[in-house]
């Protein structure tokens, strides 16, 4: 039984790479090394050294001068751990991989956004593949695109490392989503539908009416669609993947929501209300002035909020959440 498992895998990574080199997305000179691809795969080095072994026998790879092998005969060209993972994980099914990054990337986002303003945590990752019973393959897809949304980094040990939020974070991101979020709003504002905005206008009138008898998620909500939903249609890709990257803001009035009784929302929840109206109406530059008005006045609430919650006791992590300081 297990000599068959192990031929089966390496077998499977054998066709895998051999696949990926054919379509040439392993290019011609790309640097291939079993620990490497091991890691990427999620599998021990064994079964990966006979692939690569049986495909330097076949001439699709050769031996590199130094450590491992290069595909074809041009010039050797390292790839990066994160172009790796890019290439190999997006079929790595066909070596036994069912689950998907976006089953627990929600989970995992959460539990990494609320020890942020805590401290500085470093996540495990195989500990986090084992608390959602997923392979380490799934755990690093998750852990790659948390940061990129620079939720997360690495550090020079190759440990993924959860930043403490400080308050030049907070400064800093709303500063550039004072730069982008109303050029962003003036670019999509044609293509937004009239009716989820009219549904999106009804649902901030309802949250205005019964402020501040209402649950905190509702908000979360609105937010969501305002600053994410909002931007969804914006064909400049970079734009809207800087926007991503720089809404760290949003964490601070969602956590401190689930921490405490809703209070200061009310302003923001008009300001959503003419922005959306003005869309609405067709005066989309009043609504690009009006959001970056928000954006300006909503950071010396934030400010304080993060300096409350700063001051909170931790709250009880994941076991894969490890805090550092």
């Amino acid at each position: 039984m297990a000599t068959g498992a192990a031929s089966f895998l390496y077998s499977s990574i054998r066709d895998l790479l051999e696949a990926k080199i054919e379509t040439a997305e392993l290019p011609p000179g790309s640097v291939l090394k079993e620990g490497s691809i091991a890691i990427q795969l999620g599998v021990s080095r064994a079964p990966v050294r006979r692939a690569l072994l049986m495909l330097c026998e076949a001439g699709v790879i050769r031996a590199a001068d130094g450590q491992g092998y290069v595909v074809g005969t041009a010039k050797p060209v390292p790839l990066s751990p994160r172009r790796l993972h890019e290439i190999l994980v997006t079929q790595s099914d066909d070596i036994g991989r069912s689950a998907t990054w976006e089953r627990i990337f929600a989970e995992v986002s959460d539990a990494v956004m609320a020890s942020m303003p805590f401290g500085t945590y470093r996540i495990q990752e195989e500990e986090l593949g084992d608390y959602h019973r997923v392979s380490r393959t799934v755990a690093r897809e998750v852990l790659w695109r948390l940061m990129d949304r620079r939720l997360i980094e690495k550090n020079r040990k190759s440990h993924w490392i959860i930043g403490q939020m400080t308050a030049r974070d907070i400064r800093e991101t709303l500063e550039m989503r004072q730069v982008l979020e109303p050029r962003a709003l003036g670019q999509v504002a044609n293509g937004l539908a009239r009716g989820w905005l009219a549904g999106l206008a009804a649902r901030i009138d309802k949250a205005i009416e019964a402020f501040p008898d209402m649950d905190g998620t509702v908000l979360d909500e609105i937010e969501t669609e305002m600053f994410q939903t909002m931007y969804a249609g914006l064909r400049n890709a970079r734009m809207l993947s800087s926007i991503g990257r720089n809404q760290i803001s949003l964490i601070v009035p969602k956590l401190f929501r689930q921490h405490f009784p809703i209070r200061d929302d009310l302003p923001a929840l008009r300001e959503y209300s003419q922005i959306v109206h003005h869309l609405r109406t067709g005066s989309v530059d009043v609504a690009q002035v009006l959001l970056s008005s928000h954006l300006v006045r909503v950071e010396r609430l934030t400010l304080a909020r993060l300096r409350v919650l700063s001051e909170l006791p931790p709250p009880r992590s994941v076991p894969y959440l490890i805090a550092i300081h």
